[in-house]
């Protein structure tokens, strides 16, 4: 019997029904896989060469892509001895891969958001020929997401499997040098003296991620502390049916994948802190109060802590906290319902849907932010060592349905 995907408790990874689907689905999905330095690759193959970009893709995601079950395993040996998983490889394929690849038509993922593409989405972005000439001048069949704790290792590997890529990429004699067919986007972890992973910005990132493992959810029990009494306040668990869709092109049981979206996001960080020392003026902060402006766009102050709690709550400067909701700010007086974190998560206070309903929007995300500094986040800068471009969000996320 197929899986369901309905399930309502957290999966536990040693239930063997459970066996089939950790097996068949790709890493990274369910769990982050945790490596330090990433490699976006995003490859068109060249039309002539489909006979042989097909054998090169099915031989490649047959050995070389981390499965869940093995991401797992990984994961677990490195809380036993501290030894790292060494390579994380996902592969995804856009709908203009299905079609370069030739998949029939009733065996191609539906979701009319991934059919339709990006491009065509109600985003506002700005118009193709104003994206970076990279994005702008190759049509993307697959991408390849490489991950690694080593980031001269990832750049190696990286480097031979661009290598091996070359010849269905582009119809020039070898030796080639480059192929302006394949594109490779490098993200960087940040981290502060906690080791949380921050954003450009300088908050910490990552907090509030659905939940779909059983041992993730006790500890994440283990270690809240309730805000509201000897009860939870905030339960992180999400159904499987909130990530994963059953893989159209295989006929065997419990085979899923999800929708994946990647965006490069660049965050221009000097305007982000002139525009909280703007509020912050204009709510007649003092210097040592700036924070709080920026809190009140975000949701969070840069520690983590959720702009509503108050002192008394027992969790004002205790890093990532995630167990809390708005309870006691039904009316937005703390937490604005324009903060960044509130409108992703209103967690049961958006008003026009019932908590669950308003749960399935939220997605899963793994995204990495891009670009160095000389002088990282997590320490003050003056004003004009905050970069105005070139660094950002490699955003990625995974979800069932791209429009919900």
């Amino acid at each position: 019997m197929s899986l369901d995907l309905d399930n309502t408790q957290p999966i536990d990874q040693n239930d063997l029904s459970f066996n089939a689907m950790l097996s068949n689905l790709q890493g990274n999905i369910l769990k982050g896989h945790g490596r330090e330095h990433t490699a976006n690759i995003f490859v068109e193959f060249e039309g002539p060469k489909l006979a042989d970009a097909r054998a090169w893709i099915h031989k490649f995601a047959k050995e070389r892509v981390t499965s869940a079950k093995k991401q797992l395993r990984e994961t677990e040996r490195f809380k036993r001895n501290g030894v790292s998983g060494g390579l994380f490889v996902g592969c995804y394929v856009t709908a203009k891969g299905y079609e370069f690849f030739q998949v029939p038509e009733g065996s191609r993922p539906t979701d009319p958001s991934f059919q339709n593409g990006m491009e065509n989405a109600s985003l506002n972005d700005p118009p193709r020929e104003e994206w970076e000439p990279t994005f702008r001048d190759i049509t993307i069949h697959i991408m390849i997401l490489l991950g690694h704790e080593n980031k001269a290792t990832l750049s190696v590997e990286a480097a031979q499997i661009i290598e091996d890529l070359r010849p269905f990429t582009t119809i020039a004699t070898p030796p080639v040098f480059f192929s302006p067919n394949i594109h490779t986007e490098y993200g960087n972890a940040i981290r502060n003296a906690s080791g949380d992973g921050l954003e450009h910005f300088g908050y910490v990132d990552g907090i509030s991620h659905p939940l779909f493992f059983k041992d993730e959810i006790e500890r994440f029990k283990a270690n809240a502390t309730p805000s509201t009494g000897a009860t939870l306040a905030w339960d992180p668990f999400a159904p499987l049916k909130q990530v994963l869709v059953e893989d159209p092109t295989v006929s065997v049981e419990d085979a899923f994948g999800s929708y994946f979206v990647f965006r490069k996001l660049e965050q221009n960080v000097r305007g982000f802190k002139e525009a909280e020392k703007t509020i912050a003026d204009a709510l007649g902060l003092s210097e040592d109060e700036e924070e709080l402006a920026g809190a009140l766009v975000v949701g969070r102050f840069e520690d983590g802590t959720p702009v509503t709690l108050t002192p008394t709550d027992g969790l004002i400067g205790s890093g990532a906290a995630n167990n809390f909701n708005y309870a006691a700010d039904t009316e937005g007086l703390r937490c604005p319902f324009h903060a960044h974190i509130r409108k992703a998560n209103p967690r049961g206070t958006g008003g026009a849907e019932t908590p669950e309903e308003e749960k399935a929007h939220i997605m899963i995300r793994r995204g990495i932010p891009f670009g160095l500094r000389e002088i990282v986040p997590a320490i003050e800068s003056q004003p004009e060592q905050f970069p105005t471009e070139g660094v950002g969000l490699l955003f990625q996320c995974f979800q069932s349905n791209s429009a919900n």
